[in-house]
């Protein structure tokens, strides 16, 4: 069955419908090969490596809190973070993942929160993305709950944070890394080199 009037929905998706025997989308070979709107592989490139190490890194035998944490990671920017979708991803019981948890010590919730809090403070420190970019990375559905959450976290907002940093780093900037040594002197960051031997 078609949607009446149909012409909304033609102009909306940009092609015509037609009735068919059963429910389907065709797509061309072009727009096969189309890049997605939101696409954005340089941002993939910049998380890919980090995430998928810290995948790997986390074996069947790590704590359960560990294991939620990495779901959490993969699960944030699509917002699925509940605990029935983290269980189900770990091939866990809603219940069972609850009591392992809770006998390591902590809660859904608080590694929720700590992983969200964590990603924050590495995308405001290390990344240039907006505020609004690195709010929906953290799965929130706007930037106001994430302006409130970082602030009940840190005391701050993401902004103050992101300020605080950058000054810290004009004041002291990290040492400079030559011949496998660190030289910190400003003369040796104006040359580029550092003491012999």
């Amino acid at each position: 069955m078609l949607p009446s009037p149909i012409a909304a929905y033609e102009q909306f998706l940009g092609a015509r419908m037609r009735r068919g025997t059963k429910h389907r989308v065709s797509f061309t070979a072009a727009d096969a090969h189309r890049h997605f709107l939101t696409s954005d592989d340089s941002r993939w490139r910049t998380f890919e490596p980090a995430l998928r190490q810290r995948l790997a890194d986390l074996e069947s035998s790590a704590p359960t809190s560990e294991r939620v944490s990495a779901a959490l990671l993969e699960g944030l920017p699509s917002g699925l973070v509940t605990m029935e979708t983290i269980a189900r991803r770990l091939g866990l019981s809603k219940r069972t993942l609850q009591r392992r948890i809770e006998d390591e010590g902590t809660s859904f919730q608080q590694i929720l929160k700590e992983t969200r809090e964590a990603l924050a403070r590495h995308y405001l420190e290390e990344t240039p993305l907006p505020v609004a970019d690195i709010s929906f990375l953290l799965g929130f559905s706007e930037p106001n709950s994430f302006y409130r959450a970082f602030r009940a976290w840190t005391g701050t907002t993401p902004d103050q944070a992101r300020r605080a940093v950058r000054s810290a780093r004009r004041v002291s900037p990290r040492p400079r890394i030559t011949r496998g040594r660190a030289f910190d002197s400003p003369a040796s960051r104006r040359r580029g080199i550092g003491p012999a031997g």
